[in-house]
């Protein structure tokens, strides 16, 4: 676009537009050129964003995804590689594991994830004990991810509820439900109940 066309556009003097795009290209968020019109006098100077195209970087990522997904194929193995990359993942994200574990009873484990939900874009609700993922910044008009990548989700998730092996299980990621995905706090296992024994005793008859 040209000054001219941008101060149109925003309703402003072009002076005025002229010396914030100067600043804009000094900053290096703006490059500058002409284009060849054919006609008499000095082209008129064109400015354009650096910024690439959310869009364009959005289905770029997608795509990687799937890519990952299809390459760890189907089946425990995948599933299990597919939670290991989403632990890692949030090893690697600042500030997601540097404690030892999050305190408190388990709902809370669970509210505790909320920040990291609404960072990521899935618009977390909580209802009752679960929390409810009222949208997937992944899911696009053309395009849903596959499950291995709500897995890697999920081991993300498992590894912020604590770092240390036996704290994964405390959550339960329910993907594709009515309402969106939920996450709720994981039931406590029962312990086993010991087999009763029926002993027959038998008197002893004078």
């Amino acid at each position: 676009m040209t000054a001219v066309q941008v101060a149109n556009a925003l309703n402003l003097h072009h002076n005025t537009v002229r010396e914030h795009l100067d600043a804009l290209v000094d900053a290096g968020f703006v490059t500058v050129s002409t284009k060849p019109t054919g006609k008499r006098g000095r082209p008129a100077l064109r400015y354009a964003s650096t910024a690439p195209d959310p869009q364009q970087m959005v289905d770029a990522y997608l795509l990687l995804l799937d890519a990952i997904a299809d390459t760890l194929g189907e089946g425990e193995d995948a599933h299990a590689t597919a939670l290991e990359i989403g632990r890692r993942w949030a090893e690697l994200t600042p500030g997601t594991v540097a404690e030892p574990t999050i305190d408190g009873e388990e709902v809370d484990r669970v509210t505790a994830l909320i920040p990291y939900l609404a960072v990521m874009g899935f618009a977390p609700e909580v209802s009752g004990d679960t929390v409810v993922l009222r949208s997937c910044p992944l899911v696009t008009r053309n395009h849903r991810p596959r499950d291995l990548v709500c897995t890697m989700h999920e081991g993300f998730l498992r590894a912020v509820v604590g770092p240390d092996p036996a704290s994964y299980e405390r959550i339960k990621f329910l993907p594709n439900g009515p309402d969106g995905c939920q996450i709720t706090p994981a039931q406590p296992a029962q312990p086993p109940q010991e087999d009763t024994e029926l002993k027959i005793v038998h008197a002893d008859v004078a």
